[in-house]
């Protein structure tokens, strides 16, 4: 499907790319979401200003951030439309930092929730705004390949939090500083180095999240947001699988830490495998890929053997490292450069609804086994085998809808 021309040059989305705008973008991939990942992860265990945070208090504070990224993945397009997507992860990291700097002072409920508000909000103004930045940045020939990088740290990130945490922990407040400073250093320096970047800034008018729902109207985006939907709700299921497999899966129980660990190991072996050859593989064998990996996976995963349940993780991780990237890559193929914010916003959106949905559903089809339903690995194979489908089904939508493959190195105009 053909986008309506719109008048915009090619420096704003360049064909050559610009290196240090791509740098800015990938560094602050990694380090600020291990600093928040740190957070995180060490505010409900470790003793900080002379006590514990109730963990009951930590999990509504916890539900609070994820309301308050997808609040901030909303409003991006309308508040941060017309700014330079650098300069939008500028006000982002400093959205963290105010966070982090909230339970520095003290881990008191309003502090706390305090922090989950502002450091949600970052997250969510940062999500489309790094996309936009790395699309813009990449050039036409080279974003394949530096969304798959950009999934590789992301997943370093979320791999190296949970370690560093410990240390982080242990040196209490003053750590806490010290992210603070980290966080406003990188919000700065991403500023800077993608300042240089050429970029499309929207007409006034369309850059509202009600412009961005108009984009629905456009197939290929739609088709776009609904294979989003379909991995992501994959995804969402598969984690609250595992993490309830103590009902799932009784005889594998006691491997639940395990396989929580391995799938995101797994995905950063298989993306950086992956690396030469993502952008060289047509697109109708990565999307037959995925949904044979993905739904094969999911079915593997609730089994009753330790190999195969881990060979399960494995093809699941295959399908994610296929179909993450290129979910990046196909969305900003569907608009023009002015539009990127809007749509990467979009994508933003569902990403959070399929995983919310899928985490619902595993705990509907765990809750509901006492009342009729199959058991729940059984209820599990089931959904592996039909997302198998929907996946394909989708798959073959965007190849239909969206501008079709072109070989490595040449641009589309």
């Amino acid at each position: 499907m053909s986008v309506e021309p719109t008048g915009v040059t090619e420096s704003a989305r360049p064909a050559t790319g610009h290196p240090p705008a791509v740098a800015a973008g990938l560094g602050f991939t990694l380090l600020s979401n291990a600093g928040l990942a740190m957070v995180l992860t060490l505010l409900p265990v470790a003793v900080l200003h002379g006590g514990r945070i109730d963990p009951t208090v930590f999990s509504f504070a916890l539900s609070v951030h994820v309301g308050s990224a997808l609040v901030g993945a909303v409003c991006t397009p309308l508040v941060f439309g017309r700014l330079h997507p650098a300069w939008t992860l500028t006000i982002a990291s400093a959205l963290k930092a105010a966070g982090f700097a909230a339970v520095v002072v003290t881990t008191a409920d309003p502090a706390l929730f305090l922090f989950a508000v502002l450091a949600g909000l970052g997250v969510g103004v940062s999500r489309p705004a790094v996309r936009s930045l790395l699309t813009g940045a990449a050039g036409e020939h080279r974003r394949s390949q530096v969304f798959q990088v950009f999934f590789i740290f992301l997943n370093v990130a979320y791999v190296l939090a949970p370690v560093a945490a410990g240390p982080v922990g242990r040196a209490g407040v003053p750590a806490l500083v010290v992210l603070v400073a980290v966080e406003l250093a990188v919000g700065v320096t991403v500023g800077l180095l993608g300042r240089g970047l050429l970029f499309e800034v929207p007409a006034r008018g369309t850059r509202g999240f009600g412009a961005s729902l108009t984009m629905l109207k456009n197939r290929a985006v739609a088709v776009v947001l609904a294979y989003t939907f379909a991995i992501y709700f994959a995804m969402g299921f598969l984690y609250a699988m595992v993490l309830l497999y103590e009902v799932v899966n009784p005889a594998q129980a006691e491997h639940r830490t395990l396989f929580l660990s391995y799938q995101p190991l797994a995905i950063i072996a298989i993306q950086l495998a992956l690396l030469p050859f993502f952008a060289r593989l047509p697109r109708g064998a990565l999307y037959t890929t995925v949904a044979v990996a993905g739904g094969v996976g999911l079915v593997l995963s609730f089994t009753s053997g330790l190999v195969v349940i881990l060979a399960g993780l494995t093809l699941f991780a295959v399908a994610e490292c296929l179909a993450f990237p290129k979910i990046q890559v196909e969305a900003a193929d569907t608009v023009p450069p002015g539009q990127l914010t809007q749509v990467f916003a979009l994508v933003s959106v569902v990403t959070a609804v399929g995983e919310i949905i899928g985490n619902m559903t595993a705990g509907l089809l765990v809750g509901g086994a006492a009342s009729g339903l199959p058991a729940p690995a059984h209820s599990g194979m089931a959904v592996g085998l039909l997302v198998g489908l929907v996946l394909l089904a989708a798959g073959i939508g965007v190849t239909r809808c969206v501008a079709p493959d072109r070989p490595p190195g040449i641009p589309q105009h």
